[in-house]
């Protein structure tokens, strides 16, 4: 393409009945319709991207949840790209299981070999684990793998605090988090290879949410409890049965027959969680759930989940869930659909 810039080669991995096609499916058609939107962007005329989805062969098949998904190209008829992403994955009863697809994983390292820039969404670092090129860097992933993830590589470090992030030497791991974080990923992409304003344009007409903080407001929190410790899941077992939550780890400790070190230590051994941060997390679940489904005030929440006083209840909330107790009401409230009805109608009115 001489005197011309060339698009950008964009391969979205899709494999037989693991990966699902909302993610698969919107990838390819947002940088399409980016493609449309952004048209007069270049000066040459050409799209800023060539898209495709690949996989172990070309064909139809069947997705995770039944649906036909079609492959445009084998890996192995792909000698060099520019972008890679592994997005969602639905996982077998068997789990993640190493070594299935090693013509993936050497293509990957192929690419990489190559300057291929390689992304995942949701499940997607399972497979780029696979690779090694993790091993000692961070990534993020849908929450729901996490025990699974970090079993099975140890050697990657884990955020999911984090819904986008950004490792490598040059920057060419870019991981987000679950779901519908993809279109966060996408918009990066675009970010990255057009322009920023590119990537709000396709985010306004799409009107994809860029730029959310974190993931950690969706995630429940669920902690360890088949550590082998009985003394510590004794607690855990008693504070699970509570709808409040205003003991102090002096009372947890009491509880156990334990002096408050060895106590502290136990509970951070069995859990991953110092006993005031345990409690503290009990107390913000019981916060969420109220703010989502009830009209409560936020003083009176803070005091059902344990807290005298307001102020430190909005700085544990914020400090856990990044966001404010009412920003959280806003975003996670539950769907009344009368009101929802009632509310539309009157402004038609």
């Amino acid at each position: 393409m001489s005197g011309k810039t060339r698009p950008r080669r964009v391969s979205i991995l899709a494999l037989p009945g693991m990966s699902t096609g909302t993610p698969v499916n919107g990838l390819f058609e947002t940088l399409a319709v980016g493609n449309t939107v952004l048209g007069a962007g270049r000066p040459d005329g050409a799209a800023h991207f060539e898209v495709e989805i690949v996989g172990l062969e070309p064909g139809i098949f069947s997705g995770a949840c039944g649906l036909p998904m079609q492959v445009h190209r084998g890996v192995d008829e792909v000698a060099q790209t520019d972008i890679i992403i592994a997005a969602s994955m639905f996982l077998p009863d068997e789990g993640w299981v190493l070594g299935r697809h090693p013509e993936i994983v050497e293509w990957l390292l192929r690419q990489h070999e190559r300057g291929a820039d390689l992304c995942t969404a949701c499940a997607g670092p399972l497979l780029l684990a696979e690779t090694g090129l993790l091993d000692g860097r961070a990534t993020t992933m849908h929450w729901a793998f996490e025990d699974l993830f970090r079993r099975t590589f140890p050697q990657v470090r884990l955020r999911l605090d984090e819904l986008l992030l950004v490792d490598g030497a040059r920057g060419e791991f870019v991981m987000s988090g679950a779901a519908n974080s993809w279109q966060d990923l996408i918009l990066f992409i675009i970010a990255r290879h057009v322009s920023p304003r590119a990537a709000q344009a396709v985010g306004k007409f799409l009107l994809y949410q860029w730029n959310t903080p974190s993931q950690v407001p969706f995630m429940p929190f669920c902690p360890q409890m088949d550590h082998g410790d009985g003394v510590i899941r004794t607690v855990q077992d008693y504070l699970s049965s509570r709808s409040r939550f205003d003991l102090t780890v002096e009372d947890l400790t009491e509880m156990a027959g334990l002096s408050r070190a060895t106590f502290n230590r136990r509970f951070i051994r069995a859990t991953g969680y110092s006993p005031i941060e345990y409690l503290q997390r009990l107390r913000v679940e019981k916060a969420k759930a109220l703010l989502e489904e009830t009209e409560e005030t936020i003083e009176a929440i803070a005091l059902q989940a344990g807290y005298d006083e307001p102020a430190a209840f909005r700085r544990v909330f914020c400090k856990i869930t990044r966001f404010t107790p009412s920003d959280y009401r806003r975003k996670f409230r539950l769907i009344d659909t009368a009101r929802f009805t009632n509310a539309h109608r009157a402004r038609s009115q």
